[in-house]
């Protein structure tokens, strides 16, 4: 979820774990889950399959699919937090809640799904209850995160405390100081949410992002501002969840009142990446985009003294296209692992052609590797199945590398956006021009 939560489960790392449990040697068809349980395997199976549905954006079949495997195995855990997670994203706010609890009474130390609990709860103007849950677990949620959800339920001036203090810290990036100033924003003080702003947004951006945060700050309903941040679409009607899927009392086991970081989890066989040799560019993630703009106010606000913070380097601005860039990368929103359930959302629809941009995903010392890496990559991102996978030899002074890319944008900034989308979603990259790279028929999925 963030860096505290190394511990914790992702939605998808967990589905791999759980695969991984499976003893071969294990007589009949259960074995031990990571959650000290018995777990059928056909469920894990049932399991993997909502996953991937939840991946591809088929939210009906994730909750079909979840809904049978924690029908199968009703203490599981992990189960659970997986049926949360295909609610949370099909917009059954009240749906996923009620996952979320059985989860974390079954498990208590989820510190994830504790912020992903408050931020359903959220939803459903609830804010008292968010604000429970989210100071259970203080110690370890990403401040930038805290100090997000603090502001959504009500609390904005705590959350300026928390995010001024994020700002301070050395490596604080655009997204903590996007969400710090809408924090300001939701607080009432647009100078000084307009001044922290300005550090990353290009000057003839600026007035449109607060417009955007001036709709924002007045949602309609109560879900609003949780379905823009993370781009989920409420549902028009929530039915609940099945009777027949609750968790029995006898059942679990009573949660402490503060979570404690779990072990570190050592990750399955089969997740570990080839050895890349070569590292990818760094880009900032982009979170969910906020809502259309209003008007802006007639009047400017009375004159304020920038907040206290790590001072970002001015923009400079050299080409229409970077500006763009720039301003959609700089936005508020959750970390790229808090995120994960948002991940599909956030890719952008760009444009199929043939550009000379090609998106680099890894570059590895065997050419096999490459097969290997784009089966891992591409299971794991369905959005790079929509591009030609290619492969280059490159050559230099530290030996002969096999680069792994993918190509078929229409334009270099759609190359741009594709990746920046792709490193918030936790993967890595970088745009360049081909070089030698060539289509070829690469593992099949």
């Amino acid at each position: 979820m963030v860096k505290s939560f190394g511990a914790a489960f992702t939605a998808l790392g967990l589905i791999g774990a759980l695969s991984a449990c499976a003893s071969p040697g294990a007589n009949g068809p259960r074995s031990a889950s990571i959650f000290g349980e018995k777990v059928d395997t056909t469920n894990i199976g049932v399991a993997t399959r909502a996953q991937a549905a939840l991946e591809k954006g088929d939210f009906a079949a994730a909750v079909e699919l979840a809904e049978r495997a924690v029908d199968g195995s009703p203490r599981d855990a992990g189960f659970r937090a997986l049926l949360g997670n295909a609610y949370f994203a099909a917009g059954r706010f009240a749906s996923a809640e009620t996952a979320y609890r059985d989860s974390l009474a079954l498990i208590p130390n989820q510190p994830q799904l504790v912020l992903k609990l408050a931020l359903v709860s959220i939803a459903q103007g609830k804010h008292g209850e968010a604000l429970a849950q989210l100071d259970a677990a203080r110690q370890v949620l990403d401040p930038t995160d805290y100090g997000l959800a603090l502001a959504l339920a009500g609390q904005p001036a705590s959350a300026v405390s928390v995010l001024e203090e994020a700002a301070r810290a050395t490596g604080a990036d655009s997204r903590v100081r996007q969400n710090l100033a809408l924090a300001y924003a939701l607080q009432g003080d647009w100078t000084a949410a307009k001044v922290v702003a300005s550090q990353d947004v290009p000057a003839d951006q600026l007035d449109a992002r607060i417009q955007q945060w001036m709709t924002f700050a007045q949602p309609a309903r109560a879900s609003d501002q949780v379905a823009a941040l993370t781009g989920v679409t409420p549902a028009a009607a929530d039915p609940g969840q099945p009777t027949r899927l609750a968790l029995a009392p006898q059942e679990t086991r009573v949660a402490l009142a503060e979570p404690v970081v779990p072990a570190p989890v050592a990750a399955p066989a089969f997740e570990a990446a080839p050895p890349m040799v070569e590292q990818a560019a760094a880009v900032q993630p982009m979170p969910a985009p906020v809502p259309e703009p209003v008007a802006m106010a007639a009047a400017d606000p009375a004159p304020f003294a920038p907040p206290p913070v790590v001072e970002a380097p001015k923009p400079q601005v050299k080409k229409a296209a970077k500006a763009k860039t720039k301003a959609a990368a700089a936005k508020p929103g959750l970390s790229a692992k808090s995120a994960t359930l948002f991940h599909k959302a956030s890719f952008p629809k760009v444009g199929r052609g043939k550009s000379n941009a090609v998106v680099q995903l890894g570059a590895y010392s065997s050419r096999p590797f490459v097969n290997v890496a784009w089966s891992k990559l591409a299971k794991k991102y369905a959005a790079l199945r929509d591009f030609t996978p290619s492969a280059a030899r490159f050559d230099s002074a530290k030996g002969t590398f096999y680069r792994l890319s993918i190509q078929g944008f229409a334009s270099d900034g759609d190359a741009r956006d594709f990746c920046e989308a792709l490193q918030s979603a936790g993967g890595k990259c970088f745009v360049r021009s081909v070089a030698g790279d060539a289509p070829v028929r690469l593992a099949a999925l």
